[in-house]
């Protein structure tokens, strides 16, 4: 099982690699090209989500959905890792915001929201 600690390890290892292979990561144009690859990863996660729940003309499966997922995950913690992000501190932080929210029901659908 992994864990945040173990997901900012490989994101400094991915950062490290970024740099030794010419995409230095701590410049404007490495935060750049990350930010706009959680873009792209968010978009694939949509449309493979879209594909595997029925939207789309194509089909996908639920495996390709997950993929695509943690792509986005691990994509967004190799951002925070070229940013000096402690990401668990940041998460912590807005997981208290979040639990700390009114929650109600959504018109009778039972739905929870924010």
């Amino acid at each position: 099982m992994i864990n945040v600690n173990d997901l900012r390890r490989m994101a400094g290892d991915i950062v490290q690699k970024l740099d030794e292979n010419g995409f230095p990561a701590r410049t404007f144009e490495g935060y750049n090209r990350q930010a706009l690859a959680i873009a792209e990863e968010a978009g694939e996660f949509v449309g493979a989500y879209r594909r595997w729940s029925g939207q789309a003309r194509r089909t996908d499966t639920y495996e390709h959905v997950s993929e695509e997922l943690a792509d986005v995950i691990i994509t967004a913690f190799v951002m925070a890792e070229m940013l000096g992000m402690e990401i668990d501190k940041v998460l912590d932080a807005k997981l208290e915001v979040i639990f700390s929210r009114g929650w109600r029901e959504d018109g009778g659908t039972g739905a929870a929201q924010s």
